[in-house]
């Protein structure tokens, strides 16, 4: 009775994987999408949506909720630059450009620091610094790629004004 009972189920067992394998091919057909079409769904449009934080989801207006959501980084780091000062014994009134990168988690990173020569020599600490304030800067909700519904990174770009005298 044993062995009738698993020639039973083993009979069974090559006519289910013998079905799957004629039958099924059709789910591993894979469609071409050309590089133009991939373009036109990566590009920026008003429908998806930035990043946003936790803070700032109140608001209504699209406008309040970007001046929240820069309010937000930019008050980060000068509160960091101000309980960490930068000591400098040359007049400086310069602007520097922060590239922040937030990924696809909303954690943010200081992806490149554009800033002339004669910053980075008055400052010799500005980048180690700003590496430090930009990791304070709170997890935000990551930006949203709404025609394929995914987590996307972002990159931002923040101009700083430094004076020193």
């Amino acid at each position: 009775m044993k062995s009738i009972c698993m020639k039973t189920v083993k009979t069974f067992f090559l006519i289910v994987i013998s079905l799957l394998t004629f039958s099924g091919c059709h789910l591993f057909d894979s469609n071409k999408v050309s590089s133009k079409e991939i373009k036109a769904a990566s590009v920026w449009s008003e429908k998806d949506q930035e990043p946003i934080f936790s803070d700032c989801e109140g608001f209504e207006k699209s406008i309040d909720i970007k001046n929240c959501f820069e309010a937000t980084i930019s008050n980060t780091i000068m509160d960091y630059i101000a309980q960490n000062p930068w000591e400098t014994t040359e007049n400086i009134n310069e602007e520097i450009i922060l590239n922040l990168h937030i990924d696809k988690e909303g954690y943010f990173s200081l992806e490149e620091l554009e800033r002339s020569n004669k910053i980075s020599n008055a400052i010799p600490n500005l980048k180690e610094s700003l590496e430090m304030a930009v990791s304070l800067i709170p997890q935000a909700q990551p930006a949203i790629k709404t025609n394929v519904g995914t987590f996307v990174s972002t990159t931002i770009k923040l101009p700083i004004m430094i004076s020193a005298q």
